[in-house]
């Protein structure tokens, strides 16, 4: 049967088949005392059947097969698949023997090694970054010894050229630093700070190399603990707007494809740091800042960069903070009108994601912002002024109540309200229940006869039916009579010279007089 686990998995993948599984839910018992009845996906029932079975096999040979099964699945292609052998895993690592975690651990953290590659780990989708996610989901689940043991590792791991690749695909994943134990927290936290102020420092001394260790790590490192909510840092000295604006300069001066790209990383990592770092946004150096960002974006080479929209996430966030600094809403401040010409450029995206990034990151700074004109941060051709329909038609009032809406959206609580449909139905049942309620009510009791039956209260006793006398005899010469018409045909059979057509007539009907006279005889031994 644990061969067939892979069957169960193809099974998932057809579209009706997953689609149930996520929708349907079936009757259960709650756990506490009142045992009360509710439901439950199906989804739950397959992954405790699952376990349920690893539970019994797991002293038997056929956990090698569970296992084969699960590491053999463990990207499978399909999301609920998928899912269900990251579930099993999590059950493993909060249930099995601390001997046995620990040398899965182990292995797992074996295999991320020797899947080091340069740049691999700025890949969601290597190999590398999808064992550090499953990583990242095992260890939340299980016991915090589980981060202690994994963190050991990988540092002990870092002995080869990609050193920082294994660790900074798990930071990028959102690896749970706060729940190391405590010397172990600090030390990480203060390794990933150090090395990040070391590497502005030496920043533009060398230039990138190709074929090393992800250039700029620390700054991809920090930036993935700060978005993660890991660890809080204070640049007091302001050296990363500095670093931003030596990033920029950078970038635009630079010819070569391979280190500009390099560049273009560290420029979208260094607007998500600044964005997490709402201090930053006080300082003088911001007007540098913004300025710059406007003469890259706007009058820059941004409409012949095909690559630069990637830093465009990164800049709706940064965007987004500027709501916290002071901005004159005069036309002839340069400041403010770089900030006007951001939000054009963001605004006008027509992608849904960006779409998504750019309303939130506008409805954020204009909670926030002092100014009285926000109508200048909105072109009159922004991706939400066009009508549905055609997608040609702008209009400015379209794109004030899109807006509305979707910040309603973003702040209201999410409730679960039935559909128009099933209220419908239950006000029907509900209905018809009314009216046959009325119905029983409105009978009198009084004109309701009903004649009286007699009851036999006296027991009766159990005995059997017997049959008359004359009855069962007659019965029995029945069967002795047959007893004797069967011995004769036998003998007529060996006469060959009678005709065949009267005996076999014959003998059919005799046939189904024998069956007749057995049910009669078996009634009056019964009797």
């Amino acid at each position: 049967m644990a061969r067939k686990l892979g069957w169960l998995l193809c099974i998932c993948t057809d579209k009706d088949v997953y689609s149930s599984i996520l929708v349907l839910e079936l009757p259960t018992m709650s756990r506490t005392s009142q045992k009360q009845e509710s439901d439950e996906p199906l989804f739950h029932f397959i992954i405790n059947a699952l376990k349920t079975f690893m539970i019994v096999t797991s002293s038997s040979q056929a956990w090698c097969e569970i296992e084969s099964f699960l590491l053999e699945n463990l990207f499978h292609p399909h999301f609920l698949c998928r899912e269900i052998v990251t579930e099993l895993w999590c059950f493993i690592s909060r249930h099995a023997d601390g001997v046995v975690v620990d040398d899965i651990i182990e292995k797992f953290c074996s295999l991320m090694k020797y899947t080091e590659a340069p740049d691999v780990a700025l890949n969601p989708d290597s190999l590398v970054r999808k064992m550090a996610r499953f990583l990242c989901v095992l260890v939340t689940s299980g016991p915090n010894s589980m981060v202690d043991k994994v963190y050991k590792t990988v540092v002990a791991y870092n002995t080869s050229t990609y050193s920082s690749v294994t660790y900074l695909a798990l930071l990028m994943e959102g690896f749970p630093l706060n729940a190391l134990s405590e010397k172990l927290r600090s030390e990480a936290k203060q390794q990933i700070v150090t090395q990040y102020f070391n590497f502005l420092g030496s920043f533009g001394v060398t230039l990138p190399r190709e074929g090393s260790a992800v250039y700029g790590a620390p700054v991809f490192a920090l930036s993935a603990a700060l978005q993660f909510r890991l660890i809080s840092i204070s640049d007091a000295e302001m050296k990363t707007i500095k670093f931003l604006v030596a990033i920029i300069h950078k970038y635009r001066d630079c010819s070569d494809i391979k280190i500009k790209d390099k560049y273009r990383r560290l420029l979208s990592e260094t607007l998500g740091i600044i964005s997490n770092m709402k201090h930053l946004y006080t300082s003088n150096e911001m007007e540098e800042v913004i300025l710059a960002l406007q003469n890259l974006f706007i009058s820059g080479p941004a409409l012949s960069d095909g690559k630069l929209f990637q830093c465009k996430p990164n800049l709706s966030s940064f965007m987004a903070g500027l709501g916290e600094i002071e901005l004159e809403d005069r036309e002839d401040n340069a400041v403010s009108s770089a900030v006007w010409e951001l939000y054009h450029m963001l605004l006008r995206e027509r992608h849904w994601a960006l779409v998504h990034l750019t309303i939130t990151a506008f409805g954020y700074f204009a909670a926030r912002s002092s100014c009285n004109h926000l109508w200048r941060y909105v072109p009159e051709d922004a991706a939400l002024s066009f009508d549905l329909a055609t997608g040609k038609e702008a209009d400015e009032e379209r794109f004030m109540s899109d807006l509305k809406t979707f910040l309603d959206k973003e702040s209201a609580c999410p409730k679960i309200k039935p559909c128009p449909h099933t209220v419908n139905m239950f006000a029907m049942d509900g209905q018809m229940l009314k009216e046959t309620l009325k119905k029983i009510k409105d009978v009198d009791l009084k004109l309701m006869v009903c004649d009286p039956m007699e009851v036999d209260n006296e027991k009766q006793p159990n005995r059997k039916r017997k049959f008359p006398n004359r009855v069962t005899k007659g019965v029995e010469l029945l069967r002795d009579g047959m007893k004797v018409m069967g011995d004769a045909l036998s003998e007529w059979k060996h006469n060959h010279f009678d005709s065949t057509d009267i005996r076999d007539k014959f003998l059919t009907h005799f046939s189904h007089l024998e069956d007749v006279v057995t049910h009669l005889v078996s009634l009056a031994d019964s009797g």
